[in-house]
């Protein structure tokens, strides 16, 4: 199965220890962007780099295009913003064509009406979600 681990840029440690353990079970990761985000930063400094910036936009929605699974990760304590479009593009994904499986995981620091929809499932951890597969 293929994934895209969504969150927060400054859950980046965290996010990266799911990547692992995902592939370590055999499964990939279609788009690590804990890699290349975390660069430009600020509002000025996307504004700055353009090219850049729209480069790794798309990279980002082309992970979750390609997904079958996708797991936004919400223990982080501050929200971040390009996961609500992912989850939205994700959900609306599965709207329209039946997949990929939406997920959400972990302690809900901060809650967004779409973690509701009923198209997310909640599990407490990556562990979990993949016991789905």
């Amino acid at each position: 199965m293929k994934f895209f681990i969504s969150g927060s840029i400054n859950d980046s440690p965290n996010i990266k220890t799911i990547m692992k353990i995902v592939e370590e079970t055999g499964h990939e990761v279609t788009h690590d962007w804990t890699t290349t985000d975390t660069f430009l930063s600020g509002s000025q400094e996307k504004l700055n780099n353009l090219d850049e910036s729209r480069s790794r936009a798309k990279k980002d929605i082309d992970g979750v295009l390609s997904c079958d699974v996708y797991v936004l990760c919400s223990d982080n304590e501050k929200v971040g913003k390009g996961m609500y479009v992912e989850l939205g593009a994700a959900i609306a994904l599965h709207e329209t064509r039946g997949y990929p499986a939406v997920y959400v995981i972990g302690e809900l620091n901060h809650l967004s009406l779409f973690y509701l929809h009923e198209t997310v499932k909640r599990r407490r951890n990556i562990q979990e979600v993949l016991q789905d597969f």
